[in-house]
């Protein structure tokens, strides 16, 4: 798991949210939202945007985890 998917399933787990109910809230299959936390996708196409639109973070804070990951 990435440090990106610890946080974002944190976040979850946070809201007391299923990865369905996070996944049809920011227009992605649950599948997909699921792949996300466990590291095995990295997020496209604004998604990092809705989802620190949804779990109330500041913008960029998710997307500065994934950019740790690059370095």
């Amino acid at each position: 798991m990435t440090e990106f998917g610890r946080e974002l399933k944190r976040l979850r787990e946070q809201k007391q949210a299923t990865t369905k109910e996070v996944g049809k809230a920011v227009g992605i299959p649950q599948s997909r939202y699921s792949e996300l936390e466990k590291g095995i996708r990295v997020p496209v196409g604004g998604q990092i945007e809705r989802l620190e639109k949804y779990y109330g973070v500041s913008p960029g804070s998710l997307a500065g985890l994934m950019e740790k990951k690059a370095s």
